[in-house]
């Protein structure tokens, strides 16, 4: 009979890099937080998580999962074993009639979608971000552009968990139950998350419209938009007063996805006209607002087709985010703060984009949209991690701040624990569950320390 401590010993020794790498920096994807882990354990299975997780509690180490899509934050910047879930990918069951499907964790957003398309199904409340791991997307509360939807941490079935002294919790609404509202959006906290279950429905296809609006009007027209569409999405070049607004409605007679691609070379010119203005803002800032209203000439508007939620492009241009969450009452007051914020520093914000969003709200205890509907705005900047882009991302986010936000913990943020705990109501509970699933702290981090600390 094989021992735990054996069994252990003998799977981190199989799937360990070699001591040779040891020290190996690792970076996030936005390049805002980095750290050198003392061992990398590359995991393909939930036992060799188990495995992994049980020889780091035997050694009194810090364990951290890290994975492609877990890159986007810092919370996995810290010195310890990285358990990495690249590997850790593909369906493991799928039951047609409760329309769930599990996924290990370390499979993306873009891999799920595909595999349940091929079953005619599509996921509920899939991500935007389709690089991002289910592991990653349900630690971090990201959401995608459904605005009758809550975020994806809100609309799992649930999770299989491996806790930090190498016990396999299956957490869903029939087992475990008193763990889900936090274990929905863990900040990778309480464990390893190794499995996600999702729910799917069977496909429609989506009917986009992309209309060049302003952006007064559009603020204004949030609550009906809500309301009445099932893709909701707005970017806006905040120098001048249009916006794109990308708007969808699922079409009810149609009950598979008919989408066409468009040709490559047409999805490719806005693309490069975005990089192209992020460059010249850069370096003529006080020709930012001229240099938008032309871009927003260039680009495609009114058009119409009927495409996949994973055709709508993402984000790839803007490594650097910092997203707040508002209640809806709000967006006015945050677009006109915005506005001003722009005019007053073109040079630091002449690249900027912003994106607007609604999510639903929800009963996780740490989502920004707790228990109210919410605007999600993202200040989006081009580029690598400078100086100066953070004094953008700090006057961004006190701004934010100040005007009730909270954040997308996907994207950049410095809120600490005393903040958190002032505005979050069920804050104080996460913290119980959390001293229950790691009562030594064992995953904590920096992120983590000025986040749970109070």
């Amino acid at each position: 009979m094989t021992t735990s401590s054996g069994l252990a010993t003998k799977a981190a020794q199989s799937t360990d890099v070699s001591r040779e790498r040891t020290g190996l920096r690792w970076e996030n994807r936005a390049g805002t937080a980095s750290s050198f882990p003392s061992r990398i354990v590359k995991v393909s299975t939930v036992n060799e998580i188990v495995a992994a997780v049980r020889q780091a509690a035997l050694n009194g180490e810090q364990l951290h999962a890290t994975g492609s899509g877990i890159a986007t934050t810092g919370i996995a910047a810290a010195c310890g074993v990285q358990i990495d879930t690249s590997q850790l990918r593909g369906m493991v069951r799928v039951d047609d009639k409760a329309g769930v499907a599990t996924f290990l964790a370390g499979t993306t957003v873009d891999e799920a979608v595909a595999e349940l398309e091929k079953y005619g199904a599509t996921m509920v409340g899939a991500p935007g971000d389709g690089e991002a791991t289910l592991g990653g997307a349900v630690s971090t509360g990201a959401h995608g552009y459904a605005p009758r939807e809550a975020s994806f941490s809100a609309l799992i079935y649930g999770v299989t968990l491996v806790t930090t002294e190498g016990q396999v919790l299956t957490i869903s609404e029939r087992l475990n139950t008193q763990y889900l509202p936090a274990v929905r959006l863990s900040l990778g906290a309480l464990g390893v998350i190794a499995e996600v279950t999702v729910r799917f429905r069977r496909n429609k296809a989506l009917r986009v419209s992309r209309k060049r609006r302003d952006i007064e009007r559009l603020i204004a027209d949030i609550p009906e938009a809500r309301a009445k569409t099932d893709f909701y999405r707005v970017d806006w070049r905040p120098h001048t007063d249009q916006a794109f607004l990308t708007v969808g409605w699922l079409e009810e007679d149609q009950p598979a996805i008919a989408a066409k691609t468009p040709p490559a070379e047409l999805e490719a010119k806005p693309r490069k006209r975005s990089r192209v203005r992020a460059r010249l803002a850069k370096f003529l800032p006080f020709l930012a607002p001229t240099i938008d209203r032309v871009a927003n000439l260039f680009d495609r508007g009114d058009s119409e087709g009927v495409r996949s939620k994973r055709q709508i492009s993402g984000d790839a241009d803007y490594g650097l985010q910092v997203e707040y969450q508002f209640p809806t009452k709000n967006a006015r007051a945050v677009v006109a703060a915005i506005e001003q914020l722009v005019a007053q520093d073109k040079k630091k914000f002449a690249a900027a984009n912003v994106r607007i969003s609604l999510v639903a709200g929800d009963s996780v205890w740490l989502s920004p949209a707790y228990a109210q509907d919410v605007v999600a705005v993202c200040m989006q900047l081009p580029g690598n991690f400078t100086s100066d882009n953070e004094k953008a991302l700090r006057e961004a986010e006190n701004l934010f701040i100040d005007l009730g936000g909270l954040p997308n913990w996907g994207g950049w943020h410095t809120l600490n624990g005393p903040e958190a705990a002032y505005v979050m109501p069920r804050y104080g509970d996460f913290g119980h569950i959390r001293t229950d699933l790691d009562p030594h702290g064992r995953t904590d981090n920096p992120a983590l320390r000025r986040l749970l600390a109070h």
